[in-house]
């Protein structure tokens, strides 16, 4: 079957006189088609989908039976919050009726039968100085020059009126980097703004709800809404799946993708982050914004933004915990010391980027390092002396503290235990003596010659803290190869 732009061409030679043995040369279609279509009615127009049908093209479909109950169906009325009748719905009410077919043809009818709605005029509006900011996660796929690839995730800010922008590398999309990013980019905006018009993100809105008279509230997390509370922000929703509403969002994202991430060649991320600096400089500080036509920086000086009683450093952003028989909190893997009477009791995290503190109503329960230096848990020397209370308790507490700082602990104590079976305790402790003296580092690095020297005991650490170069004592290398073991 030939379409319509097709025929349009064999019509227009022929009366130009080219003769049917050039036409189907030059189109590929049999005299005899050539034949037919000249006698056609002559297209003036190409409407392939009015044309198929006109000619009663391919087989009627067996959901076409169905064309009236469709549009009944349309003509329900509905609760608000069920929203327009769907095409799984439909399908699902036909194969009741006993419809046998694919549902393919039943979108595809369902597409044509639906009544369309007119449509509504966008209202386009410029936001006044400190009225609005815009904010949304991007991510763009980046192939370095050694032809490695990475996923990188950023957090998009923009002031509406100035244009003023600010862009930040983040790991993920949860709602203490939503925070965090937020509060960068007042920092770097000079105050807050009064509304902040967010895309549809999880870690922001919890759910939508319709109204009866059509409206929509928004439920925000509750944490989100401490942190506006805190900031003095009023936050505005889009309505996912309405580009009318969230093109102005949306296209703050396409705009560092094609601006910043096209065309550019990176080295690694440290070099993603030096162009991004740069980058930002350019587009806030030099070059005039082509919607304003004035450079964005200078119309920043006209917004009258909010002051910002909060950083990123240092704001706290609070989680509630249970503690756990072990006198521990947990928090995406990492754990923290607590008293030992608060267990089974819920306790509060105020993270901070480089601290976390941990309150029990009013009272503060300690204060430990974010991200600890083993990467898996912090424990107070507070906290463990209640461990080591108990006589029985104390070795063992001792031990698994000892372990917790690294991976390389295992081998050393593993060895001291075989060779001193009775008196390993003792060892032990005076090891964790030495630990809260001199702390992580020094006593990590003592382990590490202990081990490559196989001096195994707590004499050899003091010696190796107090003298790191006496892994190559003669002495103490002719005593390992007596035995490696205390006299």
């Amino acid at each position: 079957m030939y379409k319509q732009l097709e025929r349009y061409v064999v019509q227009k030679l022929r009366k130009k006189t080219v003769s049917q043995k050039e036409v189907r040369d030059l189109t590929g279609i049999s005299e005899k088609s050539i034949q037919r279509i000249e006698k056609e009615p002559e297209i003036t127009e190409i409407d392939e989908e009015g044309f198929r049908k006109s000619r009663n093209m391919g087989r009627p479909s067996s959901v076409s039976q169905y064309e009236e109950q469709i549009l009944e169906w349309f003509q329900e009325p509905r609760a608000p919050e069920d929203g327009l009748i769907k095409g799984q719905e439909i399908l699902a009410r036909l194969r009741q009726a006993g419809y046998t077919g694919g549902k393919t043809a039943v979108y595809e009818l369902v597409r044509r039968l639906r009544p369309k709605a007119p449509p509504k005029p966008i209202l386009r509006f410029e936001g006044l100085p400190g009225e609005f900011s815009q904010h949304d996660f991007g991510q763009r796929w980046v192939t370095f020059a050694d032809g490695t690839r990475k996923l990188v995730r950023f957090f998009a800010s923009r002031l509406k009126y100035s244009r003023f922008v600010d862009i930040q590398i983040v790991d993920n999309e949860q709602q203490e980097t939503v925070v965090r990013s937020l509060l960068k980019a007042f920092e770097h905006f000079g105050g807050v703004p009064m509304m902040g018009v967010f895309d549809n993100m999880s870690s922001a809105v919890k759910s939508r709800e319709i109204q009866e008279d059509g409206s929509v509230k928004v439920h925000w997390t509750e944490r989100f809404g401490q942190f506006v509370v805190d900031c003095g922000l009023i936050p505005l929703a889009c309505w996912p799946y309405r580009p009318q509403e969230k093109g102005s969002v949306e296209n703050l994202v396409g705009f560092v993708k094609g601006n910043f991430f096209c065309g550019r060649t990176f080295q690694d991320m440290e070099d993603v982050h030096q162009q991004l600096q740069a980058w930002m400089n350019h587009v806030n500080e030099q070059r005039p914004c082509d919607a304003t036509g004035e450079i964005p920086a200078v119309r920043l000086k006209r917004e009258p933004l909010q002051p910002l009683n909060h950083n990123a450093q240092t704001y706290a952003f609070k989680v509630s915990v249970v503690v756990r028989l072990t006198a521990r909190v947990h928090y995406r893997g990492i754990e923290y010391s607590v008293p030992g009477h608060t267990v089974g009791q819920t306790v509060t995290l105020h993270l901070q980027q480089e601290q976390v503190s941990i309150y029990q109503g009013k009272r503060c329960l300690g204060v430990h390092p974010r991200f600890p230096e083993n990467g898996k848990s912090s424990v107070l020397s507070e906290h463990a002396q209640e461990f080591f209370a108990s006589p029985h308790k104390k070795p063992y507490a001792q031990r698994q503290i000892l372990l917790d700082l690294d991976p390389s602990v295992e081998p050393y104590l593993t060895e001291l235990v075989h060779r001193r079976p009775q008196a390993w305790a003792e060892d032990v402790d005076l090891t964790y003596q030495l630990y809260e003296k001199v702390g992580r580092t020094e006593l990590l690095a003592a382990i590490e010659l202990a081990v490559e020297a196989r001096c195994i005991g707590s004499e050899y650490l003091l010696e190796f803290v107090e003298h790191p170069h006496a892994c190559a004592d003669s002495h103490l290398l002719q005593n390992t190869s007596e035995g490696g073991t205390a006299p």
